[in-house]
């Protein structure tokens, strides 16, 4: 198992990914309540990528739902248009 020794850091930062509207609150949100009950000093930060106006609204609130205990929380939505995310390979290499 791979230990991320989050407990020995001062404030550790949780960054928290979504291509879609549910998809962190699916993938990892056990995980992600687990470590906001072990971890009440780690920042959250939360970015979905693809949510349309209806799914932003939601996505924004369960977000917040997921984070309510703690304040050091930063919550991204973005507008993406879906399944046409920017591809920038040539750039990189």
């Amino acid at each position: 198992m791979l230990k991320l020794n989050l407990f020995s850091q001062k404030n550790p930062k949780i960054l928290c990914l979504g291509a879609h509207s549910d998809d962190i609150e699916i993938g990892c949100g056990g995980t992600i309540l687990r470590l906001l009950r072990e971890i009440p000093n780690a920042q959250f930060y939360w970015l979905v990528f693809s949510a349309n106006e209806n799914r932003a609204e939601e996505a924004t609130e369960s977000a917040a739902s997921f984070l309510s205990v703690t304040k050091l929380k930063t919550i991204d939505i973005q507008n993406f248009r879906e399944s046409y995310f920017p591809f920038i390979g040539a750039e990189i290499k």
